[in-house]
């Protein structure tokens, strides 16, 4: 069993943590800090974050008790086995739960007798091996019947199913999928958000227009168990000629036929809007659509998920020298920070990028708010604004502005400049530039010059949007699936 609240006193036991100053820093009672160590209650994947940021210590040590390492031998006893999923007529027990990012799934599946046994398919091979009972399998058009002793091998991309034809049969099962995203992932902050991700509830995708692009991402996410279906939204035969040897999950996918009319392209983001309205995706992201179409059923006031708030992209970084991930808004939606030098147009700008750190585990961000430099001027008229913002008492986060880019990140910037005492100024979570220019700068600077890796949230509707470009590489896609699905479960939207 998972025992999270065991692994975490584990921890401050070894450690000597003060458990008083961690409570502080994660914003839990003492009452539900108990509650989670004594495993009486589960933490929300928010505060694993936190407390895996507090603590400094990889999500995997508070998940399992092992911190990820590189791939290695890794032995499990009998009673570390991990009940992983229960699913009608079957039991699943993980033989290898420690092993982070493995290729194979090595389990223990108990089957019982049920007439109503559901077809299943995903790209892969299996092996099965009965230990005991006897066991039916269907794969494809062809059926075996298995005994004790007896194995099958076979293309797990065919829909197949097993049951019983005893009352209980137990096999020995090794599912053999792609290197999961957790190994294929850089940083430490990002691999902890993509575990963070599979802890959660599955997600549906409503994908409008779908292209192998998107459809590549999505099945990322299936594979990896964030995903459970996505509504593949516009004409048939289009998308099986855009996802031409991408369309792998037949029993994850739900085709949404539409005519192609003039039309076609703003009638299929408002059928995509619709299965998010009425509760059957959590999540929405474009395919191959034109943005502006894309959006515009989204901004739709009477019929789309316009909440009256701003839409604005929060793209999230794991920087090289920075211990904690990096907020930047908004380098590719609003081509200024302010309309028409209002300061209140600002407010849903900050508001959503808080939203979006606060949902990855920061309790009380800091908001660095940028320009070319640290003194307010009447030359540059952003910087006056930003002063402002930064007069104003936020609760749930720090903001300050005017800062240059190496005050908000870097303490010997700080200290050389004496501002030491600043709360912002060397701890910023969150960057917020004054024009669309400077985020599109930094962006490019950091994902194409560094090679760093990105996630890319779109908030400010009533369900996360998912509006990346087709120059988006995979990577970039499933963290964005990943990052949209933490954000819809920690705001309850839908």
């Amino acid at each position: 069993m998972i025992e999270i609240g065991s692994n975490i006193k584990k921890i401050i036991d070894t450690e000597q943590i003060d458990v008083e100053f961690l409570l502080k820093q994660v914003n839990l009672s003492e009452e539900e800090f108990k509650a989670i160590l004594e495993n009486e209650t589960k933490p929300t994947v928010s505060t694993l974050l936190k407390l895996s940021r507090a603590l400094n210590k990889d999500l995997s040590l508070l998940i399992y008790g092992n911190e990820f390492k590189p791939k290695k031998a890794v032995a499990t006893r009998r009673d570390e086995r991990v009940p992983v999923r229960r699913r009608r007529g079957y039991d699943y027990e993980s033989l290898a739960p420690f092993y982070i990012g493995r290729s194979m799934e090595p389990l223990i599946v108990d089957v019982r007798r049920d007439e109503k046994q559901e077809f299943s398919a995903h790209k892969g091979e299996e092996f099965h091996y009965v230990m005991s009972g006897k066991v039916k399998t269907v794969v494809g058009e062809e059926e075996f019947i298995l005994e004790d002793g007896d194995t099958l091998y076979f293309d797990s991309s065919i829909p197949h199913c097993i049951n019983s034809i005893t009352d209980y049969s137990r096999l020995l099962v090794v599912v053999f999928n792609s290197e999961s995203m957790v190994h294929q992932v850089k940083g430490k902050k990002m691999r902890d958000m993509v575990q963070a991700a599979k802890l959660l509830p599955k997600k549906n995708i409503s994908l409008i227009c779908p292209d192998d692009s998107s459809l590549g991402a999505g099945n990322r996410a299936i594979e990896e168990g964030i995903v459970d279906k996505i509504y593949l939204v516009g004409n048939i035969a289009k998308t099986e000629a855009y996802c031409k040897g991408f369309l792998n999950y037949k029993n994850h996918y739900e085709f949404v036929d539409l005519d192609v009319t003039d039309n076609y392209e703003l009638d299929a983001a408002r059928k995509g809007v619709e299965i998010i309205r009425r509760g059957d995706g959590h999540l929405i992201m474009k395919g191959k659509i034109n943005t502006q179409n894309f959006v515009k059923a989204i901004l739709d006031k009477e019929k789309g998920l316009n909440i009256g708030r701003r839409l604005s992209l929060v793209s999230i970084f794991e920087l090289p020298s920075v211990d904690r991930l990096i907020f930047l808004t908004d380098p590719a939606i609003n081509p200024s920070l302010f309309i028409n030098d209002k300061l209140e147009s600002s407010f849903d700008i900050l508001k959503n990028a808080i939203e979006a750190a606060k949902s990855l585990g920061v309790d009380k961000p800091r908001v660095a708010l940028l320009d070319a430099n640290e003194v307010p001027s009447s030359k540059i008229p952003t910087s006056l604004l930003e002063k402002q913002l930064s007069e104003i008492n936020w609760e749930d986060a720090y903001v300050y502005g005017p800062l240059s880019y190496d005050l908000a990140l870097y303490p010997d910037s700080v200290e050389k400049k004496g501002l030491k005492d600043n709360p912002v100024a060397g701890k910023a979570d969150i960057l917020v530039v004054p024009h669309i220019e400077g985020g599109n700068f930094l962006y490019k600077a950091w994902v194409m010059t560094m090679g760093v890796e990105v996630a890319n949230l779109v908030l400010g509707a009533a369900c996360p949007v998912i509006l990346t470009s087709r120059s988006d590489g995979e990577m970039t896609k499933f963290l964005t699936i990943c990052a949209s699905s933490i954000f819809s479960s920690h705001s309850g939207k839908l």
